[in-house]
């Protein structure tokens, strides 16, 4: 089960990179039998998973509009199928091209495939002991695997090896001193690290984290600010775990989701490409991928210079960061700091205009 839920484990020995998620589209449930009813109910109850997957947030199931697309949840249902186990599982594929436009007709937010992945540094008090670094053997991290997978939500925990030991301790983790955490986290080049703790609380458990930025405080002297703090109270662990990693995934929706009506018009940007037509295509069909590029239209050809015209359906921002992402795509001319994760970039502030014409090399063929 671990292995296969696990985005967890994606390239625990290698730089971690933003990752490019499948199967969003793909709903699972707990059904009670295979009647027609049971049936029925599981798709709508797929679905409305794959809602909150592609959105980022649960919030988006009390919208009108979903409401709406969750009634009609068999007109969007490509194929289902049964698993059996310790229940008996409906897993339906949806059609992922119709429910985009819908989510974009009603102006909800859609949450594309390329998403940051996070480093999780998670420590965890038993109801009688004390608190321990929770590691890829510890029950929690199945939890943890589960979340990650609903959610839509990459995460990979540390090696807890020898040199991880010599770097952090539970102490640190468990009181949020994040220098030593962001030192042994350079490592794995995570997007960002989270750091929080577990612990029960009468008879509930309550979760706390803090999200950084692997860079930390590069310009500043003093300690480093975490971007977003959450707390909460669930009945278990698991749930916990559950609510923690949604709480993940609503913030960084509220980052890189894509909302139509939020356009900036078209825009304009110039490629070089390393090889013929096929390069070309292969770019073209990459950019029409991104969940903020509604559509590209080559304007000219100048030798392997290409520009390209993009009516967005979200905001350039998203674009260029979404862009450093691949690695068939390099920035010409890149950022001073050449180890930033593109996720942990500054969002402009309110008034700050950005380039309509950026310079990048495609590599992919």
């Amino acid at each position: 089960m671990r292995s296969l839920l696990f985005l967890l484990a994606l390239c625990l020995m290698l730089p971690a990179r933003a990752v490019t998620v499948a199967d969003l589209f793909i709903g699972e449930v707990a059904v009670g039998s295979r009647s027609n009813q049971d049936r029925q109910l599981g798709v709508r109850d797929a679905l409305a998973q794959v809602l909150v997957r592609n959105t980022g947030d649960s919030r988006i199931l009390e919208q009108d509009a979903a409401r709406a697309m969750i009634r009609q949840a068999e007109s969007y249902l490509l194929s289902y199928g049964y698993r059996s186990g310790d229940d008996l599982k409906l897993q339906v594929r949806f059609d992922a091209q119709r429910i985009q436009s819908q989510l974009q007709q009603a102006q909800l937010p859609v949450w594309g495939a390329q998403r940051p992945q996070t480093l999780i540094w998670l420590a965890e008090q038993a109801p009688e002991g004390a608190p321990e670094l929770v590691t890829d053997t510890s029950e929690v991290s199945d939890s943890l695997a589960l979340a990650s997978s609903e959610r839509g939500v990459p995460v990979l925990m540390p090696l807890m090896d020898l040199e991880d030991n010599l770097l952090v301790s539970v102490n640190d983790v468990w009181g949020d001193f994040p220098e030593p955490v962001l030192e042994a986290s350079g490592r794995y080049q995570p997007d960002f690290l989270l750091s929080g703790r577990l612990m029960p609380v009468g008879n509930q458990w309550q979760y706390q984290f803090a999200l950084y930025s692997p860079l930390g405080n590069t310009r500043s002297s003093s300690a480093p600010m975490p971007l977003v703090r959450q707390s909460g109270q669930a009945a278990d662990a698991e749930q916990a775990v559950s609510l923690m990693l949604a709480d993940l995934a609503r913030y960084y929706a509220s980052r890189y989701a894509s909302v139509a009506g939020e356009s900036e018009g078209a825009t304009q940007l110039v490629f070089e490409i390393q090889g013929g037509i096929e390069s070309l295509v292969s770019l073209e069909r990459y950019l029409e991928s991104l969940a903020p590029i509604g559509d590209v239209q080559v304007t000219e050809i100048q030798g392997r210079t290409v520009t390209l015209a993009l009516a967005l359906v979200g905001g350039l921002a998203e674009v260029e960061q979404l862009l450093t992402l691949d690695a068939r795509v390099e920035e010409i001319a890149p950022p001073q700091n050449e180890f930033q994760s593109p996720f942990a970039r500054p969002l402009p502030e309110d008034g700050e205009e950005l380039s309509t014409q950026a310079r990048y090399r495609w590599q992919g063929r």
